[in-house]
Order: C-alpha cells, then sequence, then structure tokens
C-alpha cells in the first residue's frame, strides 16, 4: 500500500547462481505492459516516459532491484513485475501491487450555535475526515450526548465524512472535554482533536460577607456579590428592601462596603442583582445590627461551658474514687449484738439446762471470769467486788483450786476433747449446794 502524496518502497531481491545480464521494473497496464526502470550492467541506469525523476534504484547491485517510486499518486495504483535476465537460464521475475490510500483530512469545529442553559439539543461540536480513501472511521468521546455522521462519495474514490455531536446544554457540563478520534489505514496512528464545551448561562448569584456577628460600632465590614455566569457580568446592582440608604454604604463592582461605624440603621434586607448578556438573577442578606458584641456573649458562653466541664470532671472523680476505695467489712450481727453492753444482751435461762458432767482432761487459767448476768438465787461463797448491777466479775474461790505456785485456778474457758463438759476438772471436787457456777460458753468480752 502507498499514500497518496508521499513515497513507496517496492522491494526486489535477486537470489540466483546464473550471471544476470540485466533487471527491470515494468508496470502492467491492461493486457501490455510498460517499462518503468532499467538497470544494465554495462550502460547502467535507465527510466521510462512519467516516470523519469520519480523513480531510482536503492543499490548498485544486480542482485538488488529495489526502487522508490516518489509523490505516489492515483495512477499508479497497479501491478509491478521485477524481472531479472540471467544467462544461460533466461528470465525470473516476482511481482507486487500498489494500492493508493488517501490520508484523510481531519478537522474540529464547534457548532453554529451557542450552547445556552436549558435549551434544546444542540449541535455541539462538528468532525470532518475529507477525502479519505478507503471511508475514515469517526468517533467520540465524552458521554455528554450523541453523535450524527454523514459522508460524501467523489469520482476518485475519496470519501468525506462528516460527525456531529448533539448534546442539550446545561451549565455543569461547562468547560468539560468532548473528543473525536478519527481511525484510517493510511494513517500511522489515530487523530484526536478535543473541544471544551463553552455552556451559556444567566447569573448564579450569592451574596456573602455577613456572618452574624455585626453589632454597634464594629468596623471595616462589607458584602460582596458573587456571580457565576457565562458571557461574564456586565452590571452589578446593589439596593436595600426598604427603599432606605443610610449614609456610609459604598458600593464598588460587586462590594458593599459599610464605610461608617454600624449602627441600628444599617439593620434591613440587602438585595444584589447581576446582568449579563443573557438576563439578570439577584440574591439578598438579612443583616441585624446587635447591641452586645457576640463575642464576649461567646466569650461568656465559653468560659461557663469550661467551668461546668471541670466541675461535671470533678464530680466523676470523687465518684469513681469513692467506688474503688475498699469498703469495710459491715459487721455481722452476731459481732452487734457480742459488741453490746451487757443491758442490751439477753440473759439465758439457766434454770432450765442441767449442769453436764465433769471434764476429762484438766486446764487451768489465771483469770476472772467477768460475767454480764445477775444469777438468782445463788450468792453462797462468790466474792462480789463493792459495784452493783451488770457488769460484776465473779471469781469461783475455792481453797482446793491453790496450786503449788500459791495461785488460784479456775474452770477453763473452753476445753476442745470435750467441749460439752462445763464443770472444772477433775482435781476440783464438784461444785457444792449454794456456790455460783459460770458457764465459760457464755462468756462475754
Amino acid at each position: 500500500m502507498a499514500v497518496w502524496g508521499k513515497n513507496v518502497t517496492l522491494k526486489c531481491i535477486i537470489e540466483v547462481n546464473e550471471t544476470i545480464t540485466q533487471i527491470s521494473w515494468e508496470k502492467i497496464r491492461g493486457k501490455g505492459a510498460q517499462t518503468v526502470a532499467v538497470h544494465h550492467p554495462q550502460y547502467g541506469f535507465s527510466v521510462q516516459g512519467e516516470y523519469q525523476g520519480r523513480v531510482l534504484f536503492k543499490n548498485y547491485s544486480l542482485n538488488n532491484a529495489t526502487i522508490v517510486l516518489n509523490n505516489v499518486g492515483f495512477p499508479d495504483a497497479g501491478e509491478y513485475i521485477c524481472k531479472a535476465a540471467t544467462f544461460p537460464l533466461g528470465n525470473a521475475q516476482a511481482s507486487t501491487t500498489i494500492t493508493v490510500l488517501v490520508e484523510p483530512t481531519v478537522s474540529l469545529t464547534k457548532g453554529p450555535n451557542a450552547l445556552i442553559d436549558g435549551g434544546n439539543q444542540t449541535v455541539a461540536a462538528i468532525c470532518i475526515a475529507a477525502t479519505g480513501k478507503p471511508v475514515a472511521q469517526i468517533a467520540w468521546e465524552g458521554d455528554l450526548g450523541e453523535m450524527e455522521s454523514s459522508s460524501t462519495t467523489f469520482p476518485n474514490e475519496t470519501v468525506t465524512v462528516t460527525s456531529q455531536y448533539r448534546l442539550t446544554p446545561t451549565r455543569f457540563a461547562r468547560g468539560r472535554r468532548i473528543t473525536c478520534v478519527v481511525k484510517h489505514p493510511a494513517l500511522e496512528k489515530e487523530i484526536r482533536y478535543s473541544s471544551m464545551l463553552d455552556i451559556q448561562y444567566v447569573p448564579e448569584v450569592s451574596v456573602t460577607g455577613y456572618d452574624g456577628n455585626w453589632f454597634i460600632g464594629r468596623e471595616n465590614v462589607h458584602l460582596t456579590c458573587n456571580a457565576d455566569a457565562n458571557p461574564p457580568p456586565t452590571e452589578f446592582t446593589w439596593r436595600r428592601l426598604d427603599g432606605q440608604w443610610p449614609e456610609g454604604l459604598v458600593t464598588s463592582n460587586n462590594t458593599l462596603h459599610f464605610s461608617s461605624p454600624l449602627s441600628y440603621n444599617y439593620s434591613g434586607v440587602y438585595v444584589c442583582k447581576v446582568t449579563n448578556s443573557l438576563g439578570q438573577r439577584s440574591d439578598q442578606k438579612i443583616v441585624y445590627i446587635l447591641d452586645v458584641p457576640f463575642q464576649q456573649k461567646s466569650s461568656i458562653a465559653v468560659a461557663g461551658a469550661i467551668i461546668g466541664a471541670v466541675l461535671a470532671l470533678f464530680v466523676i472523680t470523687i465518684f469513681v474514687t469513692v467506688l474503688l476505695t475498699p469498703r469495710k467489712q459491715r459487721p455481722s450481727y452476731l459481732d452487734k449484738v457480742i459488741d453490746l453492753p451487757p443491758t442490751h444482751k439477753p440473759p439465758p435461762d439457766w434454770e432450765g439446762r442441767p449442769l453436764p458432767g465433769p471434764p476429762q482432761e484438766t486446764r487451768h487459767q489465771r483469770e476472772f471470769l467477768p460475767s454480764q448476768y445477775p444469777f438468782r438465787g445463788r450468792s453462797a461463797s462468790v466474792s462480789q467486788p463493792a459495784s452493783s448491777g451488770y457488769g460484776r466479775r465473779f471469781s469461783l474461790e475455792d481453797d482446793r483450786l491453790v496450786g503449788g505456785d500459791g495461785l488460784r485456778s479456775t474452770c477453763p474457758l473452753y476445753h476442745p476433747v470435750c467441749p460439752q463438759d462445763w464443770s472444772c476438772p477433775q482435781t476440783t471436787p464438784p461444785l457444792e449446794a449454794g456456790r455460783v457456777f459460770v458457764n465459760p460458753r457464755e462468756h462475754y468480752v
């Protein structure tokens, strides 16, 4: 294949053992052939007719008959034969075909009409692949609309393809790109042309600058009228909804300056109107002038919040400390009864209880047995202290209980072997009538 207007190389390599006497190129025309070029080892090179100045041999060797055809045109399309005359076997030949391709001329233009936000479906761009052979393939990238293509064929078998990209304009598509992609066999790589969408729309207006903290005496404040428009805005107009215009208000393009310290007169609704070639839009801002600086209230609120947080943290710390501090185990009911004074402890009924038998082992303690009960009808040989009432101390005295060291012995408080034997050891004679017995197990401390 050859591309129209460019060069093409026709390769011919001759591999024979015989002597080559001449090589030549011929073009088939109908039933005949036309000589294009000849290379003779003695007479040199020769180019015939219309190919003069356009054909040349790349090598001087008779074994390489490759030629280059410059500035290929439509008449150059056809079959070409490479011949080699040898001795003594005669001629050897091979053929190749030139197909002339025409590289398309690609262009991308915007649609004839402006793209206006909210309008009907409109041609956004036109991509043309002109006079290509064979037909060029056109595709679009952008995913914003749809394509519509048409083609025109000319007598020289070239074809022009026209593809239109249509979409419904929306301001949100402004700045997006659509790309025309052209593919053709004559191209080394695809051709890509892009176009940025220029969507026109009336102004989108917003007024900013008021932070809700405008108080009496505040200075250096202003309102700004922000406008997003295509084409750009041509006029900004400020007014107040109630028709008043206090002194100190100064307009500068899209900005309204409050050049004087704020007062109650500046409270009101301020309106900004923006105009462009497609229309106009407006926005408003309500301004309140406060008598107390909002910063002070805010500072008080912040201070109160901090103090509240500190108090809350203090309470939580105390609560956690109380929960984590080990508590003293509460005494049982029996402990309460034991720790009470003697007057709060009911005396046991000793009259109905029989005295146990003598113990099996002797254990003496040198102590006085305190008692908290008054024993009814028993006072024979018990020595009582001068005080009367509850909390008396009794000692069981008997001359027979005096030990070798001169100390008296008393009955044991408890004997682990015979826990039910409350009497004195066997060495102690049994109690006589009229003597008082103190039950060691009922002893209270």
